[in-house]
């Protein structure tokens, strides 16, 4: 075996993972999400949320947001993976408090008109019972968590006839699956550090 060879083997399968790894623990801030999860989605309950009604621009009482989360490095070929969020931001008036329904890794296509389509809408919100208690939750600053949605007097959906739509529908209500893993991604890469080591890790 020659030297070249040899640094190329050590190179690829000895100093690049352990790069990625070294990588990943600088800049990626993840909790054990698995940890908290049990106990965490028992404490969620179901409310009734008022959607405000808004002309033609977003404010304070409805905004729409696009973000991604960084999940870190594939040792398969050093690329920066992340995971997409798109989020609607609500002022509930007869709570006073801000929720955010934060959808995570879904097809922005199909839910870019989220907002459009909840303006104005009762629904039943899936929220955690300590988040809902919490007095430094429900601001601007760090609205109120919200993991699954469904319309009270309708489903939340509009009209389509693209590909994935059910009789001129396009259904925007998470299933099951996506709920739970809403929860999941934010308990593991949203929640912050402190907080999640609080709740979950310190008793």
């Amino acid at each position: 075996m020659n030297k070249q060879f040899l640094g190329w083997v050590i190179g690829v399968f000895v100093l690049f993972p352990l790069f990625v790894f070294l990588y990943n623990k600088i800049t990626v801030r993840k909790n054990d999400g698995e940890k908290g999860f049990s106990n965490y989605y028992k404490s969620i309950e179901v409310l009734r949320l008022n959607v405000p009604t808004i002309q033609g621009d977003y404010s304070d009482t409805l905004s729409v947001g696009f973000d991604h989360y960084r999940v870190g490095a594939s040792a398969i070929g050093f690329k920066g993976l992340s995971g997409n969020i798109l989020s609607v931001s609500f002022l509930d008036l007869k709570m006073k408090k801000i929720f955010k329904i934060a959808m995570y890794d879904v097809d922005k296509q199909k839910y870019y008109p989220l907002s459009d389509v909840l303006e104005g809408k009762e629904i039943m919100a899936w929220v955690n019972k300590e988040d809902l208690k919490n007095p430094n939750y429900g601001t601007k600053e760090k609205p109120i968590p919200v993991f699954n949605f469904k319309g009270v007097d309708e489903p939340i959906r509009y009209d389509s006839e693209n590909e994935g739509s059910v009789n001129g529908y396009k259904n925007l209500e998470p299933t099951d699956q996506q709920f739970k893993h809403n929860v999941l991604t934010y308990l593991t890469y949203i929640m912050p550090k402190d907080e999640f080591q609080k709740r979950f890790e310190k008793k």
